[in-house]
């Protein structure tokens, strides 16, 4: 999939989900962001038939050679703390889009709700790791608002 066709896949799963769903973008009902995740992962699954759409997969396989099938382990990415020693994080992406069991990872997507959002940096940062580390052709940041026309799409890496 091209970036355009990412774009319009997402902006019209986030329609449905202001159509379908709307009382969980009012703020005042104060809804956890997994519920909101869970249903517009639904909205993407709806539109992509030959990937699989998961939130919160934390699960891969090491792959020891292009025949050789290795261990399923937890998805991790390395990052720098504030002492720039490496640190190894275990981690589950909002949403992916991928193929299970395979090394095909198409979108990471981290989401936020614009009146909780307090860590958009640090989103930023898993996403540059999930694709550089991870392969993901797409990763991208949606913050989510309470009007649809509010809502924000960003792609990846990010400086």
């Amino acid at each position: 999939m091209e970036k355009d066709q990412i774009v319009k896949l997402l902006m019209d799963s986030i329609r449905e989900l202001f159509i379908t769903d709307c009382l969980l973008m009012n703020k005042d009902y104060d809804i956890n962001e997994r519920a909101v995740v869970q249903k517009l992962a639904t909205y993407i699954g709806k539109r992509v038939s030959d990937y699989h759409v998961d939130v919160e997969y934390n699960r891969m396989r090491d792959y020891y050679g292009p025949e050789q099938i290795g261990n399923i382990t937890p998805k991790k990415i390395a990052f720098m703390n504030t002492d720039h020693k490496t640190i190894i994080k275990n981690v589950n992406p909002d949403i992916i889009v991928h193929k299970r069991d395979q090394e095909e990872n198409l979108i990471a997507i981290e989401i936020k709700l614009a009146w909780k959002n307090g860590k958009k940096e640090y989103d930023f940062l898993k996403i540059n790791q999930y694709m550089a580390e991870l392969r993901y052709q797409f990763g991208v940041y949606i913050e989510l608002a309470e009007k649809e026309e509010d809502c924000k799409i960003e792609f990846g890496p990010f400086l």
